[in-house]
């Protein structure tokens, strides 16, 4: 009694889906299907962690998220050029970047240099866990070595906010320089592509750097 029905709904899914998965699909006769490019949305989902802290060294890795938009400047033939803005969030575990005070292992500090310890309120302290949020520009090459997969290269530079300050003698904003490396695929479902990117984040003032590694999947319009 309910297998009509049942047949129905599956017969009217696939009367849905059936166009979009022929869209999605490389064309008939086999006719690549062709590679955007244009004005485009990116995200990166991956690890963050800053070098050069005392306690950990490199410090202990923590989630990062990334996202972007851009636009595609050149593409013509091998190459490729692209502009882009982007905001990104990643934090730092377990490095401090002051003056480590261990001589207690029940309470092990990390001390401002420029200011006296107070035992009472806290104050000289610096945090060993801490988040930066950056706001990006980026300058992109890509060459194509084999159809459809590039080697990329960028710079970026930009500011960052610290929150909580685990820097002696700084303010937000943090300035930032940087520069990385990935690869990307332009896949056979039309507007999308995959990469993976390492990028370096240099925070100048404190002279901190912080590493993403992170795998990117990017739309173009």
């Amino acid at each position: 009694m309910n297998r009509t029905p049942r047949t129905l709904i599956a017969l009217v899914a696939l009367l849905v889906l059936a166009p979009a998965m022929a869209e999605a699909a490389t064309p008939t006769l086999g006719v690549p299907t062709p590679v955007r490019r244009g004005f485009f949305t990116e995200t990166d989902l991956g690890i963050f962690f800053t070098t050069g802290g005392q306690g950990a060294n490199p410090s202990n890795a923590q989630a990062y998220l990334q996202l972007g938009v851009g636009y595609d400047l050149v593409s013509s033939g091998q190459h490729f050029l692209a502009v882009g803005l982007g905001v990104s969030m990643g934090a730092s575990a377990g490095a401090c970047f002051g003056q480590r005070d261990d001589s207690d292992p029940n309470d092990v500090r990390c001390l401002d240099p420029a200011k006296p310890y107070n035992e009472d309120t806290g104050e000289g302290l610096l945090p060993d866990n801490w988040s930066a949020t950056t706001f990006e520009a980026t300058l992109m090459y890509g060459y194509e070595v084999v159809p459809r997969l590039m080697i990329t290269a960028r710079g970026l530079g930009g500011l960052a906010l610290i929150e909580p300050m685990a820097f002696s003698n700084t303010e937000n904003p943090v300035p930032l320089i940087g520069g990385g490396l990935g690869l990307e695929y332009a896949t056979h479902f039309e507007h999308f592509f995959i990469g993976l990117d390492l990028a370096g984040k240099y925070f100048l003032g404190p002279n901190v750097l912080g590493v993403a590694i992170a795998p990117r999947v990017k739309y173009t319009f």
